[in-house]
């Protein structure tokens, strides 16, 4: 009878969070703290965020840049497939499916920043732009989750950081198969200084538990080597 309970109740836990998902009601992670105070620490004007999504991070993101300058002065730019997801693609890199590019443009335009917004898999967009991209303050990673993905977005993104750019990535977590977790480990330490973020966000699995983490990227400048 107690198993029976037991199997009852997670049962019940599961539909839950399904009806939660479904409805938007899930809260957010804690890990996402981090994007808004580091955009606010650092007074960041210029952010690239791979993996848009919906734009919900990115209007937050915004947002938050206000606090120092107008919004004609805040540059944001977005990559993410949009429509174009393909099943193929949605299953390889473990995606959520995002709207329209044009739904995103028109909610965050309404900030008032500059928004330009690139659709496609950054294994093509991100070498087709980099010439024509600045250098960034701020960079969130969260796009695809394969390995190839994640390596090509830190590659392409690493080219445009300077001494006081910050770079985020999401999905340091606790398998090898997918995730930021190979690629933060081969990080050369005396380049970059890396710093896995807390708290760690977990979710339950039918294989265990998933703690997830964001970590943090700047470049090891002279004064910090000194350090």
């Amino acid at each position: 009878m107690f198993r029976q309970i037991q199997q009852f109740l997670r049962t019940l836990r599961k539909l839950r969070r399904a009806m939660q998902d479904r409805l938007g009601l899930m809260p957010e992670p804690k890990r996402y703290k981090h994007l808004f105070q580091e955009i606010d620490r650092h007074k960041a004007r210029r952010i690239m965020e791979i993996g848009t999504w919906n734009g919900d991070h990115a209007l937050k993101m915004i947002e938050t840049a206000k606090k120092h300058w107008s919004p004609p002065e805040i540059e944001y730019f977005g990559f993410d497939l949009f429509e174009d997801l393909d099943e193929e693609t949605f299953k390889r890199e473990i995606s959520k499916r995002p709207p329209s590019m044009s739904e995103v443009r028109e909610k965050l335009e309404k900030t008032g920043a500059k928004i330009r917004l690139y659709k496609g898999n950054t294994l093509d967009t991100l070498p087709e732009v980099l010439e024509n991209l600045p250098k960034m303050d701020f960079i969130f990673i969260d796009g695809g989750h394969s390995i190839e993905t994640i390596q090509n977005d830190w590659e392409h993104s690493r080219q445009l950081m300077h001494n006081g750019t910050v770079v985020i990535f999401d999905d340091y977590w606790n398998m090898e198969n997918a995730g930021c977790k190979k690629i933060i480990d081969s990080i050369n330490r005396n380049e970059f200084v890396v710093e896995i973020l807390q708290p760690t966000d977990k979710f339950r699995k039918d294989w265990g538990i998933l703690h997830i983490n964001f970590v943090k990227v700047v470049k090891r400048t002279e004064e910090k080597k000194k350090l």
